[in-house]
């Protein structure tokens, strides 16, 4: 719903409620200005704010507002605009986790496919399978690692949801020259080249990433702790190159790892939402 239509929605509920706008700002704790420039259609408030003024006048804010709230598909699934709404975000989250299994499950098969790749040609056959391995694994890590946005949000942990965007944008293009590089093969040299330059890339977002993920361990726990700490050393091996391999040793913990954060996550939110 858009300003001005916004405001007089307001200011009708408030009128039902026979309240004034200072008892209103008594049961929501919301400046006294902020809801008289809302009413008057001067501002738009963010959903944050309004789901409080909604439910300070005891109206369920999803039933007033899901169908003008709508999202895009795309707020919907890469900006996550609505996070703020515990439904959505719980969503998200459960989303999130079940993905990441099949992600974790997933990079077994591409690790054996990989072998192959490096050892001989691949045929025909190969190839497609292992376009298909190559284009599931991204879509289970993409709503994986929104998930980790999600959670992001939740916590106001910028550096984490910032760094997952980043390993989005980059696993996106990382898998686009895998996937290349097995349709026409490229040179010896140019294909080590490439793979060095995302091997440093991933490890320079590895680093935000960890560090964003130690943040999480006073609100999620331990597992968001140990999953941080992995996090920054397999971004040292990336970056280093020579021990890359040995990154991959670490992820099958630390997938682990973030799997559990983002279901204890998921877990604090239904909690919220029982005792509310």
């Amino acid at each position: 719903m858009k300003q001005p239509d916004l405001g007089k929605k307001i200011a009708e509920l408030r009128q039902q409620k026979n309240l004034t706008q200072d008892e209103l700002v008594e049961k929501c704790n919301v400046n006294v200005r902020t809801i008289q420039r809302i009413e008057a259609g001067e501002v738009t408030p963010r959903t944050s704010t309004l789901r409080i003024i909604t439910e300070a006048l005891g109206k369920d804010f999803d039933q007033l507002f899901e169908k003008e709230e709508e999202q895009s598909f795309l707020q919907a699934t890469f900006v996550l605009k609505d996070v703020t709404s515990k439904k959505f975000a719980k969503s998200v989250l459960q989303t999130a986790w079940v993905a990441g299994i099949i992600y974790f499950v997933l990079g077994l098969v591409e690790a054996a496919t990989e072998f192959v790749l490096f050892e001989e040609s691949f045929t025909t056959a190969q190839t497609v399978f292992y376009v298909v391995v190559k284009l599931t694994i991204f879509s289970s890590y993409f709503f994986f690692i929104r998930g980790l946005v999600a959670v992001g949000k939740l916590y106001i942990t910028y550096m984490l949801r910032i760094s997952s965007y980043l390993f989005m944008a980059a696993y996106f293009i990382v898998i686009g020259l895998d996937v290349f590089h097995a349709i026409l093969p490229m040179e010896d040299e140019l294909y080590l080249f490439v793979q060095s330059g995302a091997s440093i890339t991933l490890g320079a977002i590895g680093i935000i990433f960890g560090v964003g993920l130690i943040r999480l361990n006073k609100t999620v726990g331990t597992a968001a702790l140990f999953a941080g700490v992995l996090e920054l050393i397999i971004a040292f091996f990336f970056i280093t190159i020579v021990l890359f391999f040995l990154s991959l040793l670490l992820l099958i913990p630390v997938v682990i790892l973030e799997i559990i954060v983002l279901y204890k996550a998921s877990e604090q939110l239904e909690e919220t939402l029982e005792s509310a």
